[in-house]
């Protein structure tokens, strides 16, 4: 059969879940074995009728403990007390399934009830303890007033024990050490928002700063590399110019300087001939001149010893009415030691 409760699955209500979700905040918060109850809660003195006390602070005995509340103990024949063991999932519902239990127990009237429990959990974590207490208002102030001449109910904290713990009975004074519990909580959570609000303000400074020194080295990166970009260019403009130098080096090596061959024709040329055309290639040499004695000056130029031959490419031929005889010769220069 279809279940009416849209939000049932299983058999399960899932808004169960937010419920349990807020208790076990609530617990971490405020539960007798809350670690942060532990820590916060003030200490208090828990008298005896026989004139006894110890300090407490979270339901748990403190050695030589400086408190600044009290509390009163009740004894045992003033208490009823019960054990109950519940689900984990009736925890989303358990304050008003103890209402329940108390009223269906008590047998004091709803006005004269007073009550309260105390939550542990074992090894099996499906399961819940609950220690339940109640007892009658009347007979814990006249008990409370006979033994420690207190008459107002708002003004005691009252504490019973259940036989493996003690338990604060709602309804007496215990409204004061809760609300200073509650500043306390209010006080640490502030101190704590604070820390974290500074912490992540420096963290963020850090961060600003990180990417302002980034944001340096990014320039210096840049200015850096643009520099480098110029030196890049000057290192390969040398390096080229490096290389038409020694291209021009291994030239000047293959191909003889014309100067001391011009200034050796200078030397062997009479002064009655002269050169009109002066054309190097390589060790090879073409002259074109004019002399009075065109055979004579061949016959010279072929006794040198830096010329290895010397040839006429054409014959001699006079220069008109000049007295001048016109000359060609090629000269083969000899090879270099």
């Amino acid at each position: 059969m279809a279940s009416r409760n849209q939000f049932e699955v299983f058999g399960v209500d899932v808004r169960d879940y937010g419920k349990l979700w807020l208790v076990a905040w609530r617990d971490f918060l405020f539960g007798d074995d809350s670690p942060v109850r532990s820590a916060l809660d003030s200490q208090v003195t828990l008298k005896h009728s026989d004139g006894t006390s110890a300090c407490y602070q979270a339901s748990a005995r403190v050695e030589g403990g400086s408190a600044s509340s009290k509390a009163y103990a009740i004894p045992d024949e003033l208490v009823l007390s019960r054990s109950l063991s519940l689900p984990s999932i009736a925890e989303a519902d358990l304050e008003a399934a103890l209402h329940l239990e108390i009223s269906a127990c008590s047998p004091f009237s709803a006005d004269d009830t007073a009550s309260g429990w105390r939550i542990t959990r074992g090894a099996d974590k499906r399961m819940l303890t609950v220690d339940l207490a109640i007892a009658s208002r009347t007979a814990v102030m006249g008990f409370l007033g006979e033994h420690f001449n207190l008459s107002d109910p708002n003004d005691p904290e009252v504490w019973a024990e259940t036989g493996s713990h003690w338990i604060r009975l709602r309804g007496f004074g215990e409204g004061a050490r809760e609300a200073d519990y509650r500043r306390r909580i209010i006080r640490s959570g502030a101190l704590l928002a604070v820390c974290m609000g500074v912490f992540l303000l420096m963290a963020g400074l850090s961060v600003i700063i990180s990417g302002r020194e980034l944001a340096a080295l990014a320039a210096l990166r840049d200015e850096a590399s643009v520099e480098a970009r110029g030196a890049i260019a000057s290192r390969d403009q040398l390096a080229a110019t490096n290389a038409a130098i020694s291209e021009l080096n291994k030239l000047s090596l293959l191909l003889p300087n014309p100067q001391p061959e011009i200034h050796r024709l200078t030397q062997l040329l009479p002064d009655s001939a002269y050169v009109t055309q002066f054309t190097q290639e390589g060790r090879s040499i073409r002259l074109r001149g004019r002399g009075t004695d065109a055979a004579s000056l061949q016959q010279a130029m072929t006794k040198e010893p830096a010329f290895k031959q010397v040839t006429a490419p054409q014959a001699i031929s006079r220069v008109g009415n000049t007295g001048l005889e016109q000359f060609f010769l090629d000269i083969q220069l000899k090879a270099l030691p």
